[in-house]
C-alpha cells in the first residue's frame, strides 16, 4: 500500500513532524522563595523584673483644721511651693480668742483664792499653836489652800489648751514642700466636730516608689533586698550594693535619673504571699507627683552566652517551639527547640540551636522543611529588643521572671 501511494506516505510524516514541533515546551522550575534570614550569636542578656509601683512624697503633711471656725485667709497659692513657717491658712479667731480671754480670768481667779487661802492658813498656824484656835479649823485652812492650789493648775491648763487653740488659727506649713489644692475656700466653717483636712504638702525630691515582689523572688537573692534599715544593726549589710532601679512612666517613657532600693518589709503579706519594697528616686524637676503609676525595673540576674531569637520567628504545634533553620546549600531544616524566658520582643533558646546558625525570621509561610530558599540577611538593628509596654528601643529588654 504505501509503495503504491507514495504522495499519501510523505502527507502523513509531514504531518506527524508538524505534530511533534507544535507541542508547549515544559515551563521552567519556579526561583526559590525570598526570605529573611538572621544569624544569631551567643549574648550576654540581663533579665529584669518588672513590678507596677505607686509614686508618693517622702514625706506627706495633712493640714487639718483643729479649731472651729470660719476660714478667713488663704494665704499660698494652690499648687506651689512653701517653705517651713509658710502662712497657709487663717481661720477667724473669735471664739477661741473669747475662750483664752475667759481661760486668763478664771486663772486670775484662782490664783487671788490661793493667794487668800495662803493667809488663812499663816494666820490660823501660830493660833493653833497656841491654843487659841482648834486643830480642826488649820486643817480646813490647810485643805483650802491645797483645793487652790489644784484651782490654780487647772486654770492655768485651760488657759494654756485656750491658747494653744488660739494659734491653731494661724496655720503654717510644718514642712518645706509641694502645696496641694486647697479643700476648704475662703468663708467655709471648718472644725466642726472634726479636724477638717485643708490641703496636703509633699516633700518630692525625692519620692519613695512603692511596689511588691514574691517571696519567692526575695529568697532567689535575699542579700539583694538587704538595706541598712534592714540589717539587725543598722548598718549596711557587707558585700551588698543597694541595686540601682529604672522607672518606666504610664506614657512608657524611661525616667532619666536611677534609683535604689531603701525598704524590705519585715513580714510577707499572708493574703498575697509578697514583700512590701519602697524605692528612692530623684526628682529635681518635680516630673514624679503623688499618686502616679508606674514600673519599677531591677536586674535579676545576667544570662551570659546565650542564644536569643526574635519571638516572631518562632512557630508552634501541638505544644512544642520549633525553628525555620537555613543550612547548607539554603536548604531549610525545621528544628525543634526549647525556649525559655521572653526578653523584650525576643526569646530565649535554651537548646536546640547553636550560634552562627541562621534562622528564618521573615516569609516562615513561604517554606517549608527540606525546601531551599533564597535568604536575605536581616539589615541590623531591624529587630530592636523593647520593653514589654512598649516603650522606646533599649540595649537590654525585659524579661518576667517565672517565678516572682
Amino acid at each position: 500500500m504505501i509503495a503504491r501511494h507514495p504522495t499519501l506516505a510523505l502527507a502523513l510524516s509531514l504531518y506527524a513532524l508538524a505534530a511533534c514541533s507544535s507541542a508547549t515546551p515544559a515551563p521552567p522550575a519556579p526561583p526559590p522563595p525570598e526570605v529573611i534570614v538572621q544569624t544569631v550569636q551567643a549574648e550576654d542578656v540581663p533579665i529584669y523584673i518588672d513590678a507596677i509601683g505607686t509614686i508618693d512624697g517622702m514625706v506627706n503633711a495633712e493640714i487639718r483644721a483643729r479649731v472651729p471656725g470660719y476660714v478667713r485667709v488663704q494665704a499660698y497659692a494652690d499648687g506651689t511651693y512653701v517653705k517651713k513657717g509658710d502662712l497657709l491658712f487663717s481661720i477667724d479667731p473669735l471664739l477661741t480668742q473669747a475662750a483664752v480671754t475667759k481661760a486668763q480670768g478664771d486663772t486670775a481667779a484662782s490664783r487671788a483664792a490661793l493667794a487668800k487661802a495662803d493667809l488663812d492658813l499663816k494666820r490660823l498656824e501660830p493660833l493653833a499653836a497656841q491654843g487659841v484656835s482648834s486643830k480642826q479649823d488649820l486643817d480646813n485652812a490647810r485643805a483650802a489652800r491645797q483645793l487652790a492650789e489644784a484651782n490654780v493648775l487647772s486654770s492655768q491648763g485651760n488657759l494654756d489648751t485656750a491658747s494653744a487653740n488660739l494659734s491653731y488659727t494661724r496655720l503654717t506649713a510644718p514642712i518645706a514642700g509641694l502645696a496641694g489644692l486647697a479643700r476648704v475656700r475662703v468663708g467655709s466653717l471648718v472644725g466642726q466636730g472634726e479636724a477638717t483636712l485643708l490641703t496636703t504638702i509633699s516633700q518630692i525630691d525625692p519620692v519613695r516608689v512603692s511596689y511588691t515582689i514574691s517571696e519567692q523572688l526575695y529568697l532567689s537573692n535575699p542579700k539583694k533586698y538587704q538595706s541598712a534599715a534592714n540589717s539587725p544593726t543598722g548598718a549596711p549589710v557587707k558585700g551588698v550594693e543597694a541595686p540601682k532601679l529604672d522607672l518606666y512612666l504610664a506614657d512608657g517613657s524611661k525616667y532619666p535619673l536611677q534609683g535604689s532600693l531603701t525598704f524590705l518589709d519585715r513580714q510577707v503579706d499572708p493574703s498575697t504571699g509578697t514583700f512590701t519594697v519602697l524605692a528612692t528616686f530623684p526628682n529635681p524637676e518635680g516630673l514624679l507627683r503623688p499618686g502616679q503609676y508606674a514600673k519599677v525595673r531591677d536586674i535579676r540576674e545576667y544570662r551570659k552566652g546565650i542564644v536569643v531569637v526574635p519571638q516572631r520567628a518562632v512557630t508552634e504545634l501541638q505544644g512544642a517551639q520549633q525553628l525555620y533553620v537555613v543550612g547548607a546549600g539554603d536548604k531549610v531544616e525545621v528544628r525543634p527547640v526549647t525556649m525559655g524566658e521572653r526578653v523584650g520582643n525576643r526569646w530565649i533558646v535554651e537548646s536546640g540551636l547553636k550560634p552562627g546558625e541562621r534562622i528564618v525570621v521573615e516569609g516562615i509561610q513561604k517554606v517549608k522543611g527540606g525546601a531551599q530558599v533564597a535568604p536575605k540577611t536581616a539589615p541590623v538593628g531591624s529587630s530592636p529588643a523593647v520593653s514589654p509596654s512598649g516603650g522606646a528601643p533599649s540595649a537590654a529588654a525585659s524579661a518576667a521572671p517565672k517565678a516572682g
